[in-house]
């Protein structure tokens, strides 16, 4: 049995006395215990007890010095057998176990310890450090203790020997030797680590402007220290002086040199992951949450430069470790987020702007360069150089950290395009990772949902560009940069092969990506609609839009990158316009409305009548085309040869036709952003007035493409300008009745700005209803319409505009709104169609019409001659309104034919419905139409009268016009020509003919029924003209139908005399 050596065991038990643990009477007060300690341990030792009458500071004071004297003779002891047992002189060597320390040995050994540090050394360092002058006088009256200073060098001596103790017992051989491997060692270490750098720090870096003759540096201690912490582990370390760092804030020079070591711990190996693992070592190993004042501690250490040390090689040193950890997926979470929270305050604070340029040089390459350069075919996984591991650390950085928009900014804006144009190839890819997808969709949409509004369309813009490179993912997951010579253009991959095999694997749709164009317009738009950013969405919609149409202009521009811009805009049109959409780009609409006013500013300046040059050629006299004597049609066909430079003669190009599918795109799109804002109106919104302005001028004179659109746009603006200026009436004064009609009106003013036209045309219905006359309840009489007046022009301006529309159902709507107009406001109303039709014909104004404006016309006749059938017997009163304005039409030989004819009819429509309202007028209408038969009627050539056979007149005639037109459909006639002047077209003599026809009919008749001979009689003159110049035109006129309706007319001029002879 190897027995303990007899040193050890009497240090070990004489400290046992200091430490409490022997048998002996417990005293009743704590003074008296250690003295009764003391005591016993001087006994022990045998000397004689010293008299211990001081204080309980006093005596508490003495135990700690001889506890730690008794620690540093068994600390000794170790050292001296470790020494004997390394050294090969010796030739004796004790037995291990006898140099061995049980577990109630070493349970004294830390008692003592602790007795040391709490009653040695925390007092007397307390009192030393109150006695060193600061910067800080207030803290000097904070304290309520008085200091003893004739007890101060006693007191600095005895620290300094108690810190020379506890320094020997970690390093017997100096700062050359090692830590000593003991018990006793492991144990300070572990427990009061910080308790030995605390007075180390205070008196080792004792500035001498602060020393005194009594307080001195003790530059002894300062290399100790320093040795101390760099062979200890970097944890281990940081977390003692993470724990002296509070304890020495009251003393400047000991926090700063607290704060150094601390630095130079970063820059040990592997010190960032170290320190911030002492920094969070009581967190739990799983959990993530910390204090907010634990994360700012950590990042405000990191950050800080140590003295003499460039920023850039410090933060060259520590950022590619902090990035590091968040690569390392053992480490604990919290110490995640620590480090996202420091590497986020390093590149975004507020606190240290001169210090981000510096981070960011450094910080941002490591992030952007994988994806902005090409990588190595032979990279590796785990490199942080490559695109898979840098987008990991991405993650790791933003998952764990704030979300902040500008960190998020710095750390992904630079690499967008790259990052969209990797998504869009994994896309594609049905063996990528699907973490790695949802990585990059995850970082594209946290990008764009906190991006500025204008960094995120630069950053869009650049992707509709094609930026961002080429990437190929191989069935390992890794991910590089396509070569130059792996690129291949996007034409070379759209083969038939392709075609085939797409719509045989069931992948062919109408959104697919055939041309390989860069991005992918539907895949690009399906991202934009992700992001929930309208404003971003609207922005970079009209920089698509105004791309598209400078593409368009530029002959030389690719075709490729045009149809790309359509691509994308006919994608937002379909993906970001629908009403629960929330991205819906019309629901911003001031960007697009200026493009809109610009597009349709460009379209309209080409429409307005070029006035001048008309002028001068009318004034030139003959030209070279009234030299022309073949007509076009005979050199094309007669030799089918065309020379090649013809094609690119201006005759052949039309200068609107470039531009018109940009406006027909341009007036779509106003349509629809009145269609998604329904509160959008002139008032809100004064660019609106200006449009209009545009929409008018192309709904009058815009090509064949463009008007239906325009004026659809019009009529929408109409009438969304109606019901936003509305006159305002109190309620209060409002009946049932005219608080219904305005309900209606609003609601007919919202049809009618529907997009699908049988909506509109029952919104057309209930604006008819509104201004028909109404029936009241208490009697059978009709009264006016109860809408206020002042509505009136507005509702008269959309049923003119709904005239001009080409379809049936609309226009017939708008012709029956205006006779019903007429019917609820009597002769004021007609006055006013009337000016419409027949006013502002004179001079150049009538003989310059347009097809439009002959159209529009011609269709208010037809709401006329509504009008004229609706007034049936009341009639007579209306005939001065009626008749001078449409005598007057009829005898204007400057007018498109088709006006006069309308003319015409109107008046053989008064006829119709009652004869006595043109009593007065008989005789001039008669005269008139008898000149203008004698004028106009154009007699058959000798070789036409001649080939008409003799058997059967009436079907000759009409077979051989028949014949005519099959054989002259290039003929000139009224059809074709709708806006000619020429006075000879059959139809204006047909209708005179009828007018005449239907006239004597009526004459007749009333004659016969009422034998009022005198009041519907003629004169013998006009009779016998009108029987020569008839039965001339029945015999010669050149159109059959003109010769049958003579012939018809004929016969009532005989029978009208008949009557008038009364026969």
């Amino acid at each position: 049995m190897v027995t303990q050596d007899p040193e050890l065991v009497s240090a070990i038990a004489a400290g046992a006395f200091l430490a409490g643990t022997t048998r002996a009477e417990n005293p009743s007060d704590m003074k008296s215990i250690l003295v009764s300690r003391l005591v016993q341990y001087d006994e022990y030792l045998g000397r004689d007890p010293g008299a211990y009458s001081g204080t309980l500071e006093d005596i508490q004071l003495e135990t700690g010095q001889q506890a730690l004297t008794v620690v540093d003779r068994v600390q000794s002891l170790l050292n001296e057998h470790t020494d004997r047992s390394s050294s090969p002189s010796s030739s004796t060597t004790p037995s291990e176990d006898a140099y061995v320390i049980g577990t109630r040995d070493m349970t004294h050994i830390r008692t003592l310890l602790s007795i040391a540090f709490k009653w040695g050394i925390e007092p007397l360092l307390a009192r030393v450090s109150a006695a060193i002058p600061t910067s800080s006088p207030a803290d000097h009256g904070s304290k309520s203790s008085i200091i003893d200073l004739t007890s101060l060098p006693k007191d600095y001596e005895l620290l300094s020997t108690m810190v020379d103790q506890i320094t020997r017992v970690l390093l017997p051989s100096g700062i050359a030797g090692p830590i000593s491997p003991t018990h006793i060692s492991l144990a300070i270490l572990d427990k009061h680590l910080a308790d030995v750098l605390r007075p180390c720090l205070v008196l080792g870096w004792l500035p001498k402007s602060l020393a005194s003759e009594v307080v001195r540096p003790l530059d002894s201690v300062r290399p100790i220290l320093i040795r101390l912490i760099s062979v200890l582990p970097v944890q281990q370390s940081v977390s003692a002086l993470t724990t002296v760092l509070p304890l020495v804030s009251k003393l400047p020079y000991a926090r700063k040199a607290c704060t150094f070591l601390l630095s130079r711990q970063l820059l040990r190996r592997d010190g960032v992951r170290g320190t911030i693992a002492a920094l969070f070592y009581d967190i739990e190993e799983l959990s993530d949450q910390a204090p907010l004042e634990r994360f700012e501690q950590t990042a405000r250490l990191l950050q800080a430069v140590p003295a003499g040390m460039q920023p850039p090689d410090y933060f060259g040193n520590i950022i590619p470790q902090l990035i590091s950890i968040l690569t390392d997926p053992e480490v604990p979470p919290v110490q995640l987020r620590a480090t996202a929270f420091t590497l986020s305050r390093m590149l975004v604070s507020e606190d240290n702007h001169a210090a981000h340029s510096v981070v960011a040089k450094i910080m941002l390459p490591i992030f952007h360069r994988p994806f902005l350069s090409s990588t190595p075919t032979s990279g590796s996984v785990q490199d942080i150089s490559s695109p898979s591991s840098t987008l990991t650390t991405l993650k790791a950085l933003l998952v764990n950290t704030d979300p902040s928009p500008a960190l998020i900014s710095k750390l992904l804006t630079p690499i967008i395009p790259a990052l969209f144009s990797l998504s869009s190839q994994l896309e594609n890819l049905k063996v990528a990772d699907p973490s790695l997808k949802t990585s990059l969709q995850g970082l594209l949409g946290t990008w764009g949902r906190v991006v500025g509004a204008q960094e995120g369309v630069a950053s869009l813009w650049l992707v509709v560009e094609g930026e961002g490179g080429d990437w190929q993912v191989d069935v390992a997951g890794q991910i590089r940069q396509a070569s130059e010579q792996e690129k291949q253009t996007p034409l070379s991959l759209f083969t038939p092969e392709d075609l085939q095999r797409a719509e045989e694997a069931g992948e062919f749709d109408l959104d697919a990506n055939l041309l390989k164009l860069r991005p992918d317009p539907s895949q690009f738009v399906r991202y934009l609609k992700s992001l929930d950013r309208p404003d971003i969405t609207s922005e970079l919609f009209v920089m698509l839009l105004e791309g598209y149409r400078d593409l368009k202009a530029d002959s030389e521009s690719d075709p490729m990158r045009t149809l790309l811009y359509l691509q994308i805009v006919v994608q937002v049109q379909t993906q970001l316009s629908g009403d629960g959409s929330s991205t819906n780009v019309l629901k911003k609409p001031d960007h697009i409305l200026s493009f809109i006013k610009h597009a349709l500013d460009a379209a309209a300046l080409e429409t307005r009548p070029a006035a001048p040059p008309s002028a001068s050629q009318r004034r030139s006299g003959l030209g070279l085309e009234d030299l022309r004597i073949i007509d076009d049609e005979d050199v094309v066909e007669g030799d089918g040869e065309v020379d090649s430079d013809d094609e690119d003669s201006p005759e052949t190009v039309n200068p609107l036709k470039p531009d018109e599918d940009m406006t027909a795109t341009a007036v779509n799109l106003l349509l629809s952003i009145l269609e998604a804002n329904p509160d959008l109106s002139s008032n809100n919104t004064p660019i609106l007035d200006e449009i209009f302005e545009d929409v008018v001028a192309l709904a009058l004179r815009g090509s064949e493409t463009v008007k239906p659109l325009a004026r659809e746009a019009r009529m929408v603006i109409t009438a969304r300008f109606a019901s936003t200026s509305m006159p305002s009436s109190t309620k209060l004064n409002k009946t049932s009745d005219e608080a219904s009609a305005q309900e209606t009106y609003q609601k007919a003013l919202k049809l009618l700005q529907d997009p699908l036209l049988p909506v509109r045309a029952h919104g057309l219905l209930l604006l008819r209803q509104l201004v028909s006359p109404r029936t009241t309840s208490q009697s059978n009489s009709l009264q006016g319409p109860v809408l206020d007046k002042a509505l009136v022009p507005g509702i008269l301006s959309i049923f003119l505009q709904s005239l001009q529309d080409d379809d049936s159902y609309i226009f017939l709507n708008a012709v029956q709104g205006l006779a019903a107009m007429v019917d609820g406001y009597g002769k004021d109303t007609l006055k006013g169609l009337l000016n419409m039709y027949s006013q502002g014909l004179d001079g150049l104004a009538g003989s310059s019409m347009t097809q439009q404006d002959v159209d529009t016309r011609t269709r208010i006749g037809e709401a006329l001659g509504q009008v004229i059938r609706r007034c049936g017997e009341t009639l007579p009163k209306y005939a001065d309104v009626l008749v001078p304005p449409l005598f007057s039409v009829i005898r204007t030989s400057h007018l498109p034919t088709p006006l006069r004819v309308s003319a015409l009819s109107l008046l053989a429509q008064c006829v119709n419905t009652n004869p006595v309202a043109l009593l007065s007028y008989s005789e001039d209408l008669l005269e008139a139409l008898i000149d203008l038969l004698r004028v106009e009627t154009v007699p058959m050539t000798q070789q036409k009268r001649s080939k008409r056979p003799q058997k059967d007149e009436e079907d000759s005639k009409e077979s051989e016009t028949k014949d005519q037109e099959a054989l002259n459909p290039s003929d000139p006639t009224m059809d074709n020509q709708p806006t000619a002047t020429n006075s000879k077209f059959p139809p204006l003599r047909r209708a005179a003919l009828h007018f005449i026809s239907l006239l004597t009919r009526a004459f007749t008749d009333q004659i016969l029924e009422s034998s009022s001979i005198l009041t519907y009689s003629v004169q013998d003159v006009t009779m016998k003209r009108a029987r020569n110049t008839i039965g001339y035109v029945a015999v010669v006129d050149e159109d059959s139908v003109v010769r049958v309706m003579a012939g018809e007319a004929l016969e009532g001029l005989d029978r009208l005399s008949a009557a008038l002879m009364g026969l």
